[in-house]
């Protein structure tokens, strides 16, 4: 009895200390513009690589957006393009009932050829509209994070999409591409740039390009050099007069599970962690007490380089603050940052680096995961009934809208939920509210 109190209390301290569900800072977007308004439409979509086999409600909603001016479009996938561990070489077993019994004896363990190849499809579909462009963005999963063939897990992913865009109306790529870890720019309208990075690459502890070892010809092959070439970038679309908009699947700041977020449920059902590792049913199994040191380990000192409370996270994340840091004192701060890896929808204001930071990794319905705020937070929100995306307006008149899209059962084609106006200006400093930048 004693433990099962003292669970409890832990559940409602957990629940205190960050408050999970939707929220949202006042509307200041206005009026969604009409499309003669817009110069270049960018839909940022992240963790779509599981999507549901009778139809993903994100990707059906994706396709009605790209409809409205696909010419002016561009669609960014965020990484986690295949699920659970990215996209294996083409086996004699492809599709046999073999490749089919260990698929479900492994649970997601085991990617199957023949299943990954329908993930991607599905998130193509989503995008197959003549004119419009999309993006896809390699995540860990990409990089199957449970195995040493990383590297070759992402080259085969990029060589399907590249196969795939031969059969479409869609212009499709992978960026960056050969396991390099970029930065790769590519201009949107006459507005805006977007910088693409691997931010894998910079977390992987297996094989990856190397100095000595650069077999697919990376521009950058170091940390330093990764900063450097970003620093370059920056400056240069600041020359150029465009906003810059560096995308990426690893977030800088996050409320989320990987952020340090510990849902209140975990303290005493901790197998929820482990989402579809395990069999469902198992996640009911009341562990109190230890869901309660599972859950707060995983927020303070987690062993996965997944987690911002890893090291190798923590100086992965600093590199890229100071990386656009010292461009913002010349004016060439990124406008926005934006990532996947966590399976909500959140914006905040930055006080560091680039002005706004973004996470849209609600991609597959299934994937959601709660999410709480900070003071910085502009909107947070994560339901399995309330997946989507965000949408990033620039327009003809100067200005740069953004706007969170959701589907819900009632509106199947997406709605927008939230909006805000960008400010290129610095916003106001939040450090003094005692903040820390790299939360």
């Amino acid at each position: 009895m004693l433990l099962v109190r003292g669970a409890l209390l832990l559940v409602l301290v957990a629940g205190c200390r960050l408050r999970g569900g939707a929220y949202m800072a006042p509307h200041a977007g206005g009026d969604p513009p009409p499309p003669s308004a817009v110069d270049h439409r960018l839909i940022l979509i992240g963790d779509a690589g599981d999507p549901d086999p009778m139809g993903e409600p994100t990707l059906h909603a994706l396709e009605q957006h790209v409809r409205l001016m696909p010419e002016r479009t561009t669609v960014v996938f965020l990484g986690d393009n295949v699920y659970e561990t990215g996209m294996p070489e083409p086996t004699d077993l492809k599709g046999t009932p073999i490749d089919q019994v260990l698929g479900r004896a492994l649970l997601n363990l085991y990617a199957s050829r023949q299943d990954a190849e329908r993930r991607v499809k599905a998130q193509v579909k989503g995008v197959d509209v003549g004119g419009a462009r999309a993006i896809f963005v390699p995540g860990n999963h990409d990089w199957d994070q449970f195995g040493v063939g990383g590297w070759k897990r992402v080259r085969e992913l990029e060589t399907y999409v590249d196969t795939l865009a031969k059969t479409t109306d869609v212009r499709l790529s992978f960026l960056p591409g050969g396991g390099c870890p970029g930065p790769i720019t590519r201009d949107l309208g006459g507005r805006a740039r977007l910088v693409v990075l691997d931010t894998q690459w910079l977390l992987e502890l297996g094989d990856k390009p190397k100095p000595d070892n650069n077999p697919t010809g990376c521009a950058q092959t170091t940390t330093e050099e990764v900063s450097e070439a970003l620093v370059a970038a920056l400056q240069e679309a600041k020359r150029d007069g465009r906003a810059a908009i560096v995308v990426a699947h690893h977030p800088l700041r996050s409320h989320g599970p990987h952020g340090g977020y510990v849902s209140p449920l975990i303290h005493v059902f901790p197998l929820f962690m482990f989402g579809s590792y395990v069999p469902s049913w198992s996640h009911w199994i009341p562990i109190p007490v230890i869901g309660s040191v599972m859950g707060l380990s995983r927020a303070w000192f987690s062993p996965n380089v997944q987690d911002f409370s890893s090291a190798v996270n923590e100086d992965m994340r600093e590199t890229l603050w100071a990386a656009m840091d010292g461009p913002a004192v010349d004016g060439a701060a990124p406008l926005v940052y934006a990532a996947g890896h966590e399976h909500s929808l959140q914006v905040f204001e930055s006080d560091r680096g680039p002005r706004y930071l973004v996470v849209s990794g609600l991609g597959s319905a299934d994937k959601a995961t709660p999410v709480g705020r900070d003071r910085s937070s502009l909107f947070a929100d994560s339901a399995h009934e309330r997946p989507g995306f965000v949408t990033l307006d620039f327009l003809r008149d100067g200005r740069t809208r953004l706007a969170v899209i959701e589907v819900a059962p009632e509106k199947p084609d997406g709605v927008e939920v939230w909006a805000q106006l960008l400010d290129r200006q610095k916003p106001m400093t939040r450090r003094a509210a005692g903040e820390n930048p790299t939360n």
